[in-house]
């Protein structure tokens, strides 16, 4: 597995986290124009609101730029992207074992927008057309996902995908350090 790999001493606790997703009142921004089954749907969370679970990460406060949680509607394919960021870190928080995530090579590439209440804003983000599937990762466990990787998420199940997602900071921004801090005992 080249783009991803699983933490598996990462402690969660999904039906926590479930309610603290819930009860998150912060507004939902949508990547793309397409439909919202289609789009990838993101809003932020507090830190304060998941600190048992972002503490498990050394150095944490040095380390994480934002929390949010990225949801992916029933039944929907979020098409071959890219993200603004390099890496992230992501918790199951309702997930199925139909879901999956896919990584693609493409040399078509198109600009994304992100709207916010109504409201188009410009990202670094971008979708990619005529991809050809390279690879193919499941996983119920705490995983860290390359994120300037070509990938696409599916959510095979009747039920909204969550998950919380941990973003980092400039130099840790990085997939490359963030998986030689793991493999040398630097992370957790």
């Amino acid at each position: 597995m080249l783009n991803a790999f699983e933490i598996p001493e990462f402690k969660f606790n999904a039906e926590q986290l479930k309610q603290t997703y819930l009860n998150n009142k912060n507004v939902w921004a949508m990547y793309g124009k397409d439909s919202p089954k289609d789009s990838l749907h993101t809003k932020y969370v507090s830190k304060e609101d998941v600190l048992e679970h972002i503490s498990q990460l050394k150095n944490y406060e040095e380390l994480i730029d934002n929390v949010k949680f990225f949801k992916t509607y029933p039944k929907s394919i979020i098409p071959p992207h890219t993200d603004k960021r390099k890496v992230a870190i992501n918790i199951p928080v309702i997930t199925d074992k139909n879901d999956k995530i896919t990584f693609f090579e493409s040399k078509e590439s198109e600009d994304v927008v992100i709207q916010v209440e109504g409201e188009e804003k410009q990202t670094t983000a971008k979708r990619y057309n005529n991809p050809t599937l390279i690879e193919t990762f499941v996983s119920d466990k705490v995983f860290c996902l390359n994120t300037r990787a070509i990938h696409g998420v599916t959510n095979g199940s009747d039920n909204d995908r969550v998950v919380l997602s941990i973003s980092f900071k400039e130099k840790y921004d990085d997939y490359n350090l963030i998986k030689d801090m793991y493999n040398n005992g630097q992370l957790i």
